[in-house]
This record gives C-alpha cells, structure tokens and sequence, in this order.
C-alpha cells in the first residue's frame, strides 16, 4: 500500500506518472516545471529534501508538493470511472446498441451444418 494517496503529475513536457510516495516526490520536483522560482516549487523542494534527511515528515513534504503541483496546474484530475462510462454509454446512438448477443453468421451456418448432418442420420435408421 502506498504512504500517501496518489495523485497523477503531469510535467511541463506532458509527461503524468502517479506520485504516492517521498521517492516519487523528488523525481517530480526534479522534472520539468513551468517555473522553478515560484515560492511554493521552492518551499516543496526544500520539504522534500528535509524529508528525505528526516528533519520534517514526509506527509508534510507531500502536502507541500501536491500545493505547488495545483499552483502550477500539474495535478490532473481524472473523472471517476463511473462517470466516464456514463459518458461512453450516452455517446451510443441507439440504433448500433443491441443488448442482446447475437450468433456470428459462421456459427449460425456451423449450428444449420450441425442440424443437417443430424437430420441425415436419422432419416437413415
């Protein structure tokens, strides 16, 4: 399990991985970021660093890198799964949706072969 709830960080370059622990949080901070100057970047990477010494908590250090993530707008915030069905299921037009299953035309002529050859045998006997 991991220490922290994750949260998905999206680098100036675009590139998202799940951030959930101290580790992950320093090779964020390292990665590319839209400033570096601002307050918030430094105060974070300097909690992580102090974490990582063990000087504050890491939990700390987190908090401090998930607020300057949302001031850099790095966090990304996926839609729970739910929703995103709930959008996939509207977008079916109702004419292409069946929710009964239907036979592939091979089996359905497998299944009339099936029944012929059984036929066969037994107009025989």
């Amino acid at each position: 399990m991991t220490p922290f709830q994750p949260v998905l960080f999206r680098t100036a370059r675009g590139y998202e991985f799940h951030v959930s622990s101290l580790h992950d949080v320093a090779r964020a901070l390292a990665m590319a970021w839209p400033s570096k100057d601002c307050e918030f970047y430094r105060s974070a990477a300097c909690l992580a660093e102090q974490a990582g010494q063990g000087w504050c908590t890491p939990r700390v250090a987190f908090d401090a890198f998930v607020v300057a993530a949302h001031k850099q707008r790095r966090i990304v915030q996926r839609g729970k799964l739910r929703d995103r069905v709930a959008r996939e299921l509207a977008a079916i037009e109702p004419d292409n949706f069946n929710p009964l299953r239907r036979a592939h035309p091979t089996r359905l002529r497998t299944r009339e072969a099936r029944k012929a050859v059984a036929m066969s045998q037994k107009s025989h006997i």
